[in-house]
């Protein structure tokens, strides 16, 4: 029997690393921008539609920044250690900050606090878990800890509720036209819900809790993760589209976060690392993975955001921007 010695020994342990790893280990992009927004590590922070403007929680003070110079627009006081989630509104005229309770609202553009309200669940020891402000009208959803979602037309001033989980609600968005609700959350459910009745259209379960969740802009696709291994993209009013399965030759991996570009062509995920994914979103197969600009061992990404000419601006709890050029990058794979 012929003996293993121990270059061959080594030879075998690169292989299989190689082959086990090979397809995720992320690489460092040379030509992508970045930007400092804050010197320490944050605590929230949250991408503006147009991606133009981050809002970002630490040190007890929320901060409004513009992307591109990293000039500091609006600053305000808060309560950082009950403060649960940021939400710009579309037009970054409006900043919603959510506590166990409590929702604040500023408006940007006087510099002002707009209102306080108080906002309950069905559950009496329901907590907000998630705020999503519009304006033009003013519309603001509030996900809570039980599963209740409140939907706060201002405008109309009426107040609407619904049970739509049975857990925490994780993830919230609301359609390019206002008319269906992206919802999702620790039941392993996400669903598409009208607007005006808050029942559901569309659902789809996962055995576990959604860990990150995205939707196309007219939500003609969805994306949706668990805590382990099921990671989906949608197609949820195709008779005959199935759901795709992200392939990649790890047992699991853990998505953070998550955004489809306009056109419905690539993916981007974040992992609970440094690193992220761009994916092909029409079969579900990994394009490449990259190393994000880190201040701290623990940066991961936090938000992330794709504009129409396929701009990937993402940032990470260093309070770091970066921007990455996806037609470049997808025409380019390791």
């Amino acid at each position: 029997m012929k003996s293993v010695g121990k270059n061959d020994r080594k030879l075998s342990i690169i292989v299989l690393v190689t082959f086990l790893f090979g397809c995720s280990e992320p690489k460092k992009d040379p030509q992508n921008a970045y930007n400092h927004l804050s010197e320490a590590p944050i605590d929230l922070g949250v991408i503006s539609q147009d991606a133009t403007v981050a809002a970002l929680l630490y040190g007890g003070k929320v901060t409004v920044s513009d992307i591109s110079s990293a000039k500091i627009m609006n600053q305000f006081e808060v309560d950082q250690l009950n403060a649960s989630d940021l939400s710009l509104s579309q037009d970054n005229s409006l900043l919603a900050v959510s506590f166990e309770n409590k929702l604040s609202v500023w408006d940007l553009r006087k510099n002002a606090l707009k209102g306080q309200f108080s906002i309950a669940g069905h559950s009496e020891f329901a907590k907000i878990s998630q705020v999503v402000i519009y304006a033009n009208p003013m519309l603001v959803l509030a996900g809570m800890t039980d599963g209740t979602l409140n939907l706060i037309d201002f405008e109309n001033k009426l107040t609407k509720q619904a049970k739509l989980h049975d857990a925490k609600i994780s993830h919230l968005n609301l359609g390019e036209h206002r008319q269906l609700i992206m919802s999702a959350g620790h039941d392993g459910q996400i669903k598409l819900s009208h607007v005006t009745s808050l029942t559901p259209k569309y659902s789809y379960a996962l055995e576990k809790r959604v860990t990150s969740a995205a939707s196309g802009a007219l939500n003609e696709t969805l994306f949706v993760s668990d805590a382990l291994n099921e990671q989906y993209l949608l197609k949820p009013f195709s008779d005959t589209g199935m759901p795709i399965k992200l392939n990649y030759r790890e047992r699991f991996r853990w998505f953070r976060a998550a955004a489809l570009s306009p056109s419905g062509q690539y993916l981007a995920t974040g992992s609970s690392k440094y690193w992220w994914t761009l994916w092909d979103a029409k079969n579900g197969r990994q394009i490449d993975a990259f190393e994000i600009e880190s201040a701290t061992s623990t940066a991961m990404i936090l938000d992330m955001h794709f504009n129409k000419d396929n701009i990937l601006t993402t940032l990470s709890s260093d309070g770091i921007i970066e921007f990455w050029d996806i037609n470049t990058l997808a025409a380019n794979p390791k």
